[in-house]
């Protein structure tokens, strides 16, 4: 069984790295292709196509049976990233083990507990496959009650579209639609009161961390019952988020009904729904995989915060944010992976104050081989690429073989971080973390030399 899952997961890298590296090439024209980064020459003739071989940057045998790494082929890498963190101040963390066998590679500070920013997200990820349905949707929904008065009830999509959803439609369901349905639901109704009580709240206690509400507003938004683009304001990819996601929901739906020809006033109510009434229409979100494998690629940390909560309540854990992140550290020790020093206090990783072992996350992603949960080993290909996708896609300039890295990135003031698979020349996988900790800021400036561990790796 183990030989045939490593040979799946083997197969999965084989595609992507093919995939990603064909495609950086092609930009960069290295091989032949339509895609390119320069600049036509107008006026002149196209050069003539030459053979080209892509060399040894991606490997011609990725196979179970490949070469082993030892241990002795990390020391320069290692010695690399020590000599970094004596020069930047900080304090270097790593630990890398083969995928196939398991064995320690290389474990320096790979023990010690440190704050690992957004790489907890992959621990995230492993509890969401392993408590809640991947192919599951969340519903937003409008109930009619025996007063007349209609309901906007929501199980937790933050990815509503004001206007038309479907497939294009980055979280699918659209509040235009539900206004749509829900017009053409109530022609003839003459119970209709013309109230419309949204109900803001799914979970318990404080929609988001209070110690990171100060300036961090633009990296995380509010847990909601539903939201329209995570609740986040238009305009860029760091905009801050609105304090009261459901209500610009319950106001966007007013908007719609009204161009409907259906007028409401709206009322908010923090008690849940009590279920005594009608359906009249519904949407429905993306399957919660594919908000998982967003959630990694995007590094988003409003959808890790929900995802966590949902897994919380489906676990009967509780759903305030403290259940959320107790729960999370509780579901990773019942993994049997390394778990001493391990704490949360929240699921996205923006506070300082988590606390995660390199050896932990890397015992989490060998745990993904034999989990004996499909969406949890579909976490492997959900991982950002190395020039390629997600927030690796700038990552490793110039060096084709980061297009065999894998991994989740982190990083805060103090903390920069990366965790998960490398494919190495001789097409062997690994698993790794590594990471820079112990600065008071200025931790971005680490990533070249993260970045360099890792090639390094990729290197071998």
């Amino acid at each position: 069984m183990l030989k045939r899952t490593v040979t799946v997961i083997l197969s999965v890298f084989i595609a992507i790295a093919c995939i990603a590296g064909y495609v950086y090439a092609d930009l960069n024209d290295v091989v032949p292709g339509f895609l390119t980064k320069t600049k036509p020459i107008i006026g002149k003739e196209p050069p003539l196509g030459e053979s080209v071989q892509l060399g040894d940057a991606i490997s011609a045998q990725m196979a179970a049976d490949a070469p082993p790494v030892d241990p002795r082929e990390l020391v320069p890498a290692w010695e690399a990233l020590e000599r970094a963190g004596k020069e930047q101040k900080f304090t270097p963390g790593v630990y890398v083990a083969d995928l196939l066998t398991g064995e320690v590679l290389l474990d320096e500070n790979g023990q010690t507990p440190m704050p690992p920013a957004s790489t907890i997200k992959i621990l995230t990820a492993i509890n969401a496959a392993q408590s809640l349905d991947p192919a599951a949707t969340l519903a937003t929904r409008v109930f009619i009650d025996k007063a007349g008065a209609l309901h906007l009830v929501g199980e937790g999509d933050l990815l509503l579209v004001a206007g038309v959803g479907g497939p294009k439609a980055n979280g699918r369901a659209g509040v235009a639609d539900l206004a749509t349905a829900t017009a053409k639901a109530l022609e003839g109704n003459e119970r209709f009161s013309g109230k419309l009580v949204f109900h803001e709240h799914i979970f318990e206690g404080p929609t988001r961390e209070q110690a990171l509400t100060d300036g961090l507003e633009d990296w995380v938004g509010h847990v909601a019952p539903f939201a329209i683009d995570r609740g986040q304001m238009p305009g860029g990819e760091y905009q801050p988020y609105y304090d009261d996601p459901a209500t610009q929901v319950a106001q966007t739906l007013q908007e719609a009904l009204d161009s409907a020809g259906v007028q409401v006033e709206l009322e908010a109510s923090s008690e849940p729904y009590d279920g005594q009434g009608e359906l009249l229409a519904q949407v429905h979100s993306v399957p919660i995989s594919q908000m998982t494998r967003m959630m990694l690629m995007d590094s988003d940390n409003t959808l890790a915060e929900q995802l966590c909560r949902l897994s919380s309540v489906a676990q009967g854990a509780g759903s305030t944010l403290e259940d959320a992140a107790r729960n999370l550290v509780e579901q990773v020790k019942n993994t049997g992976v390394y778990s001493d020093g391990l704490s949360a206090v929240d699921c996205s990783g923006l506070n300082v104050a988590n606390k995660v072992s390199p050896r932990t996350l890397v015992e989490s992603l060998l745990y993904l081989q034999d989990a004996g949960v499909p969406a949890a080993f579909n976490i492997v290909r959900d991982l950002p690429v190395g020039h390629f996708s997600g927030t690796l896609n700038k990552h490793f300039e110039g060096d084709l073989a980061g297009t065999r890295v894998y991994a989740k990135t982190g990083t805060l003031d103090e903390v920069s971080s990366l965790a998960g698979y490398v494919v190495t020349e001789r097409g062997r996988v690994l698993a790794f973390h590594v990471q820079s900790s112990g600065m008071e800021e200025g931790a971005v400036f680490t990533r070249p030399a993260i970045d360099d561990f890792a090639l390094a790796l990729a290197k071998l």
